[in-house]
């Protein structure tokens, strides 16, 4: 017998053992294909968000749009893309445990405050804000500040949609309404590092 003819047979052999063996796999074993009604209905879907649109709301004068939430990114992340205005901050110094902030800033120069770290972004830039620390930010510049935030993981897009609520009408809510919410969202205000921040930089929130 040829080399060639016993590597034949030797394939044949091979090929023989290996269909004996799979007949003993249940075919549970094997991947089947889901069908359509055994899918759960709330499995992430794709989503394409033109430029500008989202849902809008406004704090003071400045500006947010909301683009992803926590349901539509399995709970991973939430994001809002915001326009501040020259002269304001943006919120007062605080922190919250359990989620981090990323900020990619897309326009203008963006004054981010950390603990006792002053970061100035500028477009192009990215910052991450980790969750324990205190932070504030604000626009100290000559034209908007235009950004986009991710709450990772999702959900404060939540707290930031109700806060805008209390901005309507272009009200101004009291402190103790703003407190009142942020205790539901996991966020510590720090009012008493307020003053001297508006002060020092010459801002208004």
């Amino acid at each position: 017998m040829t080399h060639s003819q016993l590597s034949r047979r030797r394939v044949m052999q091979l090929l023989a053992a290996t269909m004996v063996g799979s007949a003993t796999i249940p075919l549970s074993s094997f991947a089947q294909p889901i069908r359509d009604e055994e899918q759960s209905s709330d499995e992430p879907k794709p989503l394409y968000i033109p430029s500008g649109k989202g849902e809008k709301g406004k704090i003071a004068v400045n500006e947010i749009t909301f683009k992803l939430n926590k349901e539509q990114t399995s709970g991973n992340l939430g994001s809002a893309e915001t326009t501040l205005f020259p002269g304001y901050m943006g919120a007062v110094p605080h922190r919250h445990k359990s989620f981090d902030e990323v900020c990619r800033v897309l326009q203008g120069t963006l004054t981010i405050m950390v603990g006792e770290e002053i970061f100035k972004v500028e477009a192009g830039g990215w910052h991450l804000r980790p969750r324990g620390l205190v932070h504030s930010f604000w626009n100290r510049g000559k034209v908007p500040v235009k950004f986009i935030e991710l709450y990772l993981p999702g959900g404060h897009e939540v707290y930031m949609q109700q806060l805008t609520d209390l901005f309507v009408n272009g009200r101004t809510p009291k402190p103790e309404e703003v407190d009142a919410l942020a205790k539901k969202h996991d966020i510590e205000f720090f009012w008493d590092q307020l003053p001297p921040l508006l002060k020092k930089y010459k801002v208004r929130l």
